[in-house]
């Protein structure tokens, strides 16, 4: 095999030691022909070798103390007070049993050994602390890094349920020890501090869905177990399932776990990223002698799940080895883990740590995602990140980490991947296939809240920049639209917006493509563009091209481009009942509206304002009598075409008093009445007429539990008789009202003088003219 170096080269000072890394993107991959076959597979050129930091090699030893909490049996609360302990800079609490939580919230407090101030109350996390998919070791909450301290406190408080303690509950402080290579940060460094990483080479697609294990990788047990659903090849059980290999730290059995490796087997052509230079184990001082047990190897990485530690991760880079060895005390000693959890890690300086032994170039099974660390790599970034995310360059190694380990066996980084449960207590039982990205949050497949809502925004970015093609490519409807069912609505132009998680860099441009056919292209940093539209319905997408040549295209929204408005049309206005004054009339207009798609709003404008429904066709209001009014109708279609309708009327007031008496009528004086007066008569045949030229007429009267009945005629003939009884007094009372053909008329009011309540009180008449 050959291998392809860039020259590039930056010093680095690690613990007091000068050492040259070199930048080694990885040389473009073979790719097989038919007509050279495997052959030209065996000359591929492959990725260099990360520069590794070793550091002096020298381990340094942890140590951890406990603080036992004294809990009456069934408590749900627990405390201990303030005492001095042993140097210590992280800790958590455990309990006997793994598969228990804490029901409650956990604080703990700590002294400062170089202030000798006590902290405020800090949280830990109560859900408890999962990592072997074999229910291996004690049940914990993450662990807190609180730099050098020499006392602690705790308090434990019961929540909503009901659930008592976890026995053998105990506080774990664990000292990370001291690097002979790092006296300046303190006693409790071992850290060293790398350039930041070099751009990410973008991979290229790989022309074979089919993985294959990378040359040096060895395979599990059961090499040709397989999950129902997954790609051929990958590990199909957890290690808790028959036909698997052992548990994360537990001795294999007689005849089982690894096997030897067999020979290098031919990957699958897809880009091999390099992984970024790390700090190996012995870089970060691993105290090997704690490791129970090898690694546990399975045939592929299918999915990387990325991770925080949750906690306050020390702001001086110097001493994330410190805190990387406090975890690996913490997984092993106190939780019986048999290693570090996490196959890597990475500060917030962008230094990536080497994590459980044997996981940098081959499929480790870590305890890192419960129920999934089969097939599966971990990566946890030190802090937490739940309000803010990684930095740029930390954000960066994750990309590289994950598209290195992906690629190496022959996935796209921008895939998914299915995964079966190993685990009955999980988040999802066992035997329950799951469809994961291929870069996932730690919350995917547990119920917890890792990585942080900040850093779990950010994966999509991470999986942008691991792969060659535009991903996070979303189109928004346009501007100013109108959905309606699964339609946007507009008129002319689509004023188009869209987003990528992409860096503009890795993008070559943006089309917007309208029925198949590029409408208009925008550069790289484009996110907005406007492109004309003929009227009528059109498919409407956004196509990205990466600088790698690939093109991604959003889903089509359809759009209807409309620019014929509503034809609206007044067809009348009548009166209608109601109460009647000197201001306000009862009337009702008619109309018709239409339109080419739909009329989607209507509203009355004039001589009132009036929003109405959609599919209303008149509209009942009031008018001001004595002048013309203008009645007015507008009609919006969903694109927000505007067309109106109108017409004009004058609603008229004639008194009792403007009508000829025929018999007896009586005067009737009250502040209900229509201008405080009213005629009223009990005697039969006595009549009211009044004359007019209009186009309709409505009587108004007075209603009352012991008012009787009366006739109408128009014109000379009966059109009604109207019984005015009700049980509410009431005046000014529209009682009858019809539509005339324009013109003169009379109406004529005749008593009927109905037995037990003869009596009839009119007001007077109102018409439209």
């Amino acid at each position: 095999m050959k291998l392809r170096l860039v020259t590039g080269t930056a010093l680095v000072v690690a613990g007091g030691v000068t050492a040259a890394v070199l930048y080694l993107p990885s040389a473009p991959p073979a790719r097989t022909t038919p007509e050279s076959g495997a052959a030209a597979a065996e000359v591929a050129e492959v990725a260099a070798e990360p520069v590794v930091q070793h550091g002096d090699g020298k381990p340094v030893r942890g140590e951890l103390h406990t603080v036992a909490l004294s809990v009456a049996a069934g408590a749900r609360s627990a405390e201990a007070p303030k005492r001095s302990t042993r140097k210590f800079s992280l800790l958590g609490l455990t309990w006997t049993d793994s598969a228990r939580a804490v029901d409650g919230t956990i604080e703990v407090r700590t002294r400062s050994t170089a202030t000798k101030a006590w902290s405020g109350w800090h949280a830990l996390d109560a859900d408890g602390l999962r990592g072997p998919d074999a229910g291996k070791g004690r049940g914990a909450t993450e662990p807190l890094w609180v730099g050098p301290s020499d006392g602690v406190a705790a308090r434990i408080r019961g929540g909503s349920g009901t659930s008592p303690l976890p026995p053998g509950l105990r506080l774990d402080l664990i000292d990370p020890g001291s690097s002979s290579s790092s006296s300046s940060s303190g006693g409790q460094g071992g850290g060293v501090a790398l350039e930041p990483p070099p751009p990410i080479p973008a991979p290229e697609a790989p022309e074979s869905s089919s993985p294959a294990a990378p040359p040096s990788a060895s395979v599990s047990s059961d090499p040709t177990s397989t999950e129902p659903g997954s790609d051929p090849a990958e590990p199909g059980s957890d290690p808790a399932e028959p036909g698997s290999g052992p548990a994360p730290g537990s001795d294999p059995a007689p005849g089982s776990g690894p096997v030897a490796p067999a020979a290098p087997a031919v990957r699958a052509a897809a880009a091999g990223v390099t992984l970024p230079s790390y700090v190996s184990r012995s870089g970060w001082g691993a105290d090997e002698s704690i490791v129970d047990g090898p690694p546990v190897i399975t045939p592929a990485v299918k999915v990387v799940f990325v991770h925080h530690t949750a906690d306050a991760a020390p702001s001086d880079c110097a001493k994330s080895a410190a805190h990387i060895r406090a975890i690996h005390t913490y997984h092993t000693k106190s939780l019986d883990w048999g290693d570090i959890g996490y196959n890597f890690l990475v500060d917030r300086c962008g230094t990536l740590f080497e994590g459980r032994a044997g996981g940098v170039d081959k499929a480790v099974v870590g305890a890192q995602t419960y129920g999934f660390n089969t097939g599966s790599s971990g990566v946890a970034v030190l802090g937490t990140y739940i309000n803010g995310g990684v930095p740029e360059v930390t954000r960066r190694v994750l990309s590289q980490l994950a598209a290195a380990k992906l690629t190496a066996y022959g996935f796209d980084p921008a895939g998914t991947a299915t995964m079966t449960s190993g685990v009955d207590d999980g988040k999802f039982p066992r035997g329950t296939v799951v469809t994961f990205n291929r870069i996932s949050g730690h919350r995917d497949g547990y119920a917890t809240q890792c990585p942080g809502d900040a850093l779990y925004a950010q994966l999509p970015v991470i999986r942008a920049e691991a792969t060659d093609r535009v991903l996070g490519l979303t189109v928004k409807p346009p501007t100013g639209s109108v959905r309606s069912g699964q339609t946007y609505h507009l008129r002319g132009s689509a004023a188009m917006s869209w987003s990528a998680a992409t860096p503009t860099a890795q993008i070559s441009g943006f089309d917007v493509v309208v029925d198949g056919a590029v409408q208009a292209s925008f550069p790289p940093g484009a996110r907005s563009g406007v492109v004309p539209l003929t009227p009528g319905s059109h498919k409407i997408a956004v196509r990205a091209t990466h600088i790698s040549g690939t093109v991604e295209t959003t889903p089509a929204l359809t759009v209807f481009s409309d620019v014929t408005a509503p034809v609206v049309t007044a067809t009348g206005l009548s009166l209608h009942g109601g109460t009647v004054s000197t201001t306000a009339v009862p009337v009702t207009m008619t109309f018709a509206a239409t339109d080419n798609a739909k009329v989607a709003w209507i509203g009355a404008t004039s001589p009132s304002t009036a929003t109405l429904p959609a599919t209303a066709r008149s509209w009942a209001t009031t008018a001001r009598p004595g002048a013309a009014r203008t009645f007015r109708i507008t009609a919006r279609d969903t694109a927000g075409n505007a067309g109106t309708g109108s017409l004009v009327r004058t609603p008229v007031l004639m008194p009792e008093t403007a009508a000829r008496r025929t018999g007896t009528w009586k005067a009737a004086k009250k502040t209900s009445h229509l201008n405080g007066k009213a005629l009223t008569s009990s005697r039969r045949n006595t009549k009211l007429t009044w004359t007019f030229t209009g186009r309709a007429a409505s009587l108004i009267a007075a209603r009352s539990a012991r008012s009787g009945k009366f006739d109408v005629y128009v014109d000379g003939k009966k059109v009604a008789t109207v019984d005015t009884r009700a049980k509410k007094t009431t005046n000014r009372q529209a009682v009858w009202t019809r539509n005339l053909t324009s013109g003169r008329h009379t109406v004529t009011v005749v008593v009927r003088a109905t037995s037990g309540r003869p009596s009839v009180t009119l007001d007077g008449l109102s018409y439209l003219r």
